[in-house]
Parts: structure tokens; sequence; C-alpha cells
């Protein structure tokens, strides 16, 4: 079976609320990134965010300190946020193209959600929705132009799939030759609130999995959004995908209050016990064909 791609999370929108181990600073971002590189993680997702308060930070130059100190530092796989949903298309593109003019900040990945989705999260507590009126606009315009884009400027395009409609969509983006293969999926469950996804369960990631693009190859990696993925971890890593998890996600309370890194360990620990090794940066480039 081939190796295992752990995909860390690091922060998302997380605060620090629930755990005070969320990186937000450039400089945390960088360490976290490391420690998780030596725990053993092919790649790491991240947010900008104000130091201070956490708050959203969309600056190309924050990115670029980010990305720039992570090579610095150690060789994973880089994979930013596109950009804040409610920027225009063109303006979360820009930071892209001009990370990309330089070859030391150039990402390696960047996700492309593959449907308008409802994000308002339900208080089941309180029967009530928080919000009522959230949605991530993703046409599928603006779809195509991202994985256009992304894929001229040497961008691995990762689509994120919330459900089987995304799925299908992925598939016909494969048949129209705008994806090159191998189509990296990353099929997204939720807990913690309804959201957009599949639930975080079993049945959950079979659904899923029942409706993967099988007009190309494919490599698929799973996650939980808001929630944890560990639930289901021994069917990913049985089935042959890939994990992607991490504080950005969920604060882990049951493991008290770890670090990214600690995360990491526990899940390269369960895939070599159930005899599948994890796979290194480098090895992660071949399987998704990244500078192929």
């Amino acid at each position: 079976m081939k190796k295992l791609i752990i995909d860390v999370r690091l922060n998302e929108y997380a605060t620090r609320e629930e755990n005070p181990n969320v990186p937000w600073s450039a400089e945390e971002i960088v360490r976290d990134a490391a420690e998780c590189a030596e725990a053993g993680a092919s790649a790491v997702h991240f947010h900008g965010r104000d130091g201070r308060t956490g708050a959203p930070c969309n600056d190309t130059s924050y990115y670029a300190d980010v990305i720039t100190g992570i090579r610095e530092a150690c060789d994973v796989l880089v994979h930013p946020t596109l950009g804040y949903v409610t920027q225009p298309p063109e303006e979360r593109l820009q930071k892209m193209i001009d990370l990309a003019a330089d070859p030391r900040t150039k990402p390696d990945i960047a996700p492309v959600d593959m449907a308008s989705i409802n994000v308002d999260v339900y208080d089941s507590v309180r029967r009530r929705f928080e919000t009522e009126d959230l949605l991530f606009a993703n046409p599928t315009s603006r779809l195509q132009y991202f994985t256009r884009e992304l894929t001229r400027l040497g961008i691995k395009t990762i689509h994120t799939c919330w459900n089987i409609q995304c799925s299908r969509t992925v598939d016909a983006f494969i048949e129209m030759g705008l994806i090159p293969g191998p189509a990296y999926l990353a099929v997204l469950m939720s807990e913690r609130g309804l959201f957009a996804g599949h639930p975080g369960n079993l049945r959950g990631l079979l659904a899923h999995l029942d409706f993967l693009p099988r007009n190309g190859p494919v490599e698929w990696i799973a996650g939980c959004y808001p929630g944890s993925v560990l639930p289901v971890a021994t069917a990913v890593i049985a089935e042959g995908g890939h994990l992607t998890l991490g504080l950005g996600d969920y604060p882990f309370p049951e493991l008290g209050k770890p670090r990214n890194a600690d995360i990491v360990r526990l899940v390269a620990h369960l895939a070599r016990s159930m005899g599948r090794e994890v796979a290194t940066p480098e090895e992660a480039r071949q399987i998704l064909g990244i500078g192929a």
C-alpha cells in the first residue's frame, strides 16, 4: 500500500479558548510546521492570523514570511488557504499569483472548494442556528477559473469535497481536462454543528468513497471540519486514503490540549501499527504528481 500523507490543518479560524496551542503569528506557524514535519507530517495547511487577536490576516507579505520561514526550517509541503471567503475571487487568486512569482514563496498546494454551501452552525443544545444566512458562494465558473489559473501557476490543486455533488463536479473537471492527474480530493465530514459535510462517522466516509471520481487517477485525503477525523482514521488508512487534521479543525480536549505535532505522532503511530508507513514530503510529491 502506498505511504500515508499527513496534512496538518494548523489553525483555520480556531480560537484559543479550548486549546491555547493554536498557532496564530507567522513565527508560531513556522515553529509548529517544523515540529509537525519532525513528527511525520508531509504537508501543512494554514490561514493567516493576527498574532495578537487571531483575526484573519490576508496580507501577501504575511504569507510570504510564513512560507519562507517554513522552507528554511524544514521540507514539508506548504498548503496555504486560497484567501478569506468574502474576498472577490480575483483578490483571492492575486495572492497566489504574487507568491508564485518567487520560487522561495510559491505554494506547493492550494485548495478549491467545489460547491456553494451553507455554512451556518447549528447549536443542538439550544436547538437553534447560530446564524441563518451564511453562504460560501462558489459558482462553477469560479471553480473553473481557480483550477485553470492555479494549474497554470504550477500549484497543485486540492479539491475540497463537502458532499457527493462536489465529487461529481471534480469528475466533470477531470473529463474536461482541467485537472492534471492524479486529481487530489479532500473528502470532508463535519461535526459540532451541521455545517455542510457528511457526518464524521464511517457511514459518512463510505458515502464519499462510493462516489469518488471515475474519469482518471485520484488521490483522496479525509478530514472533519469542524470535528475530529480520528474516529474514522483506521478506516481511512485501511482504504488507502490520506489524513488531514489538526487544531484548526478540533481542539482534541480528550488528548489533554495537545500541540499539532502530538496529533501527527499519534496518527503516524497508528498507521505504522497497521503496517502502513507515512510519506516524507518528497514521497508525497511523487504520490501527488507535484513537479512532475
